[in-house]
């Protein structure tokens, strides 16, 4: 037994086992483990805006193409067309590129964004894949690296549900949630 610091005054609490002291019984529990790491840094939301810049990106050089091809080819049937096209690439890149924005400064509007942009270009792809069946016009009008055909438009279709499914995941969701914030220093307190 150590002896108290001053006549009175308890003893000196045991020591830790590392210094010499006795291990406290084990009670059969394990210690508390902290939340996954995930959780906190929010790899699914940073994933899901990642995802939602390249459909911008892709988004707007469709609509830059549309453009071109509305002010090089003015009949009638190839501007409607491209027109169309032009105007949905348009709303698929604002929509994903304010998303992906919203979403890197944890915005609840840029997840909705993200989802209604990527929910778009998924629409998008199947009109076009389901067009360019069987249409002479299609494989005419647009060049051979922009045909929407069934193998390639499956692959076009990985990258706006990987986002949709990443930013309606429930982490993105608890990432976006308002931190709280610590508390007020009072110095004298």
């Amino acid at each position: 037994m150590t002896q108290p610091p001053y006549p009175g005054a308890e003893p000196y609490p045991p020591l830790p086992p590392a210094y010499g002291g006795q291990a406290p019984p084990y009670s059969g529990q394990f210690a508390a483990q902290p939340p996954p790491a995930s959780a906190y840094f929010g790899a699914t939301a940073i994933v899901a805006a990642t995802l939602a810049s390249v459909i911008g990106l892709v988004a707007t050089i469709g609509f830059v193409v549309a453009f071109f091809r509305i002010t090089t080819h003015p009949t009638s049937a190839r501007m409607l067309s491209s027109s169309v096209v032009g105007a949905v690439d348009l709303a698929i890149a604002a929509l994903a590129i304010a998303g992906a924005i919203g979403l890197f400064k944890r915005s609840p509007a840029g997840r909705i964004c993200v989802l209604a942009g990527s929910g778009l270009a998924v629409l998008d792809i199947v009109v076009l894949m389901i067009v360019s069946l069987d249409s002479s016009f299609v494989r005419k009008s647009a060049p051979p690296t922009l045909q929407m055909t069934f193998p390639s438009g499956f692959l076009w279709l990985i990258v706006p549900v990987a986002a949709i499914v990443l930013a309606a995941h429930r982490r993105t969701g608890a990432w976006l949630l308002p931190k709280t914030p610590p508390m007020p220093y009072h110095p004298g307190w």
